[in-house]
């Protein structure tokens, strides 16, 4: 899955703004793009490629999932 950033939800209620970033899918043999937040105050332990992982958080009214451990879009 690609996405481009116009796509993905407007985090400016949330004072933040998106990047893409890639993620190697080994078993597609695939490197997809995925949305990184990028939210004032928040620090991601982990970057997509080496996120462990299983939840997220909402935001934006339960409409946005990010990712707790590298803050991809997981909606």
């Amino acid at each position: 899955m690609s996405y481009q950033i116009n796509e993905l939800p407007d985090l400016s209620p949330l004072g933040g703004h998106w990047t893409l970033t890639t993620s190697p899918d080994d078993a597609y043999d695939d490197v997809p793009e995925y949305g990184l937040a990028h939210l004032p105050g928040v620090e991601w332990p982990y970057q997509p490629a080496d996120c462990t992982v299983t939840e997220g958080t909402w935001y934006l009214d339960g409409t946005l999932l990010l990712c707790d451990g590298c803050g991809v879009d997981g909606t």
